[in-house]
């Protein structure tokens, strides 16, 4: 068994779903201080790995969306947003960067996600798939991802994957081991706006541009993606909940009334945010993600329309009805 096949065995055995290999130059391109290089000296690998959310996380959001039982929501929130998923990652990107460290000798940085850098904004807080840097990521791992075969961007940014859509939860180690990296996912083309569009038309804020409104291309190690135009102050409204329209199971104020706030109307609002103590990030982000609940990728039809947790029909939508 070749070395990368060791270590793919040995993170698997740890309950992840899904694990890739990237070269550490495929992201040699990014922003000065988000380089491989930047961050670890002699990098030559990032080993990327994801965890896909449970169903029944996902449905407990549809409880709140379509019964109108906001408690349900706190499923969601503790088992696909914040808590577990991230406290289990945590663990493991950890446990995969000692075993580098010990297995080969070689040194192994283990790099946060999500939730984990969201305490210190360096500016104003931004959804994660919108800008990640923004919030002082030190690498942006879903680039990583698509570098190593997990998936690719989805239009509405969302990083995808074939077996589970965009719910999945993903993180990396940076290392100088060196590794034989995986290609980029190759198979057919995982979202189609044109075809689809369903992000566009749940997004309350119209954070995501339609097709032929505006699209940015995003690409790595010769793999090519078109995403949307998107406006991460918009999408903030929404998913941290700056409208009453938008709260959870805890009221919320009232603090920005329009869906396009400039930079300086955001930072106001969160100003005046009352911080939640029930989650690991203080100002939760998961009021909204729709487009991450309702993209039918993944079998998300046979899922959840065809078992009953959801009278959303993806094909009707498409079609317009």
């Amino acid at each position: 068994m070749s070395r990368e096949a060791k270590l793919k065995e040995f993170i698997i055995n740890r309950d992840i779903d899904l694990v890739g290999i990237a070269a550490a130059s495929a992201l040699d391109n990014e922003p000065e201080g988000h380089r491989p290089q930047d961050i670890l000296p002699g990098a030559k690998s990032i080993v990327v790995f994801a965890r896909s959310f449970a169903d029944g996380a996902i449905q407990a959001a549809f409880r709140n969306f379509e019964d109108k039982n906001t408690p349900a929501q706190s499923s969601y929130a503790a088992y696909a947003s914040d808590l577990a998923p991230n406290f289990l990652l945590i663990n493991d990107t950890n446990e995969i960067a000692l075993h580098i460290e010990d297995t080969y000798g070689e040194v192994a940085v283990p790099l946060p996600f999500h939730v984990q850098q969201s305490m210190t904004w360096d500016h104003y807080p931004a959804p994660l798939f919108a800008d990640p840097y923004g919030q002082g990521m030190p690498l942006n791992v879903f680039q990583a991802a698509m570098a190593a075969g997990l998936g690719e961007y989805g239009w509405s940014h969302r990083f995808v994957t074939e077996e589970y859509g965009p719910r999945v939860l993903v993180s990396a180690v940076l290392t100088t081991l060196e590794l034989v990296p995986d290609a980029p996912y190759a198979g057919p083309a995982l979202c189609n706006p044109e075809e689809c569009g369903i992000c566009v038309k749940l997004c309350p804020t119209h954070a995501i541009k339609a097709p032929g409104e505006g699209c940015t291309c995003l690409s790595v190690e010769g793999k090519s993606v078109e995403a949307a135009e998107f406006n991460p102050n918009a999408c903030a409204v929404a998913s941290m909940a700056m409208r009453k329209e938008f709260k959870g199971r805890i009221p919320v104020p009232d603090l920005i009334m329009n869906d396009d706030p400039t930079d300086e109307e955001l930072e106001a609002a969160f100003e005046k945010k009352p911080i939640n103590g029930l989650s690991v990030d203080h100002f939760p982000r998961y009021f909204c993600d729709r487009c991450l609940l309702y993209c039918p990728l993944g079998n998300w039809k046979e899922r959840f329309f065809e078992t009953g947790f959801t009278t959303f029909d993806p094909d009707a939508e498409k079609a317009g009805a």
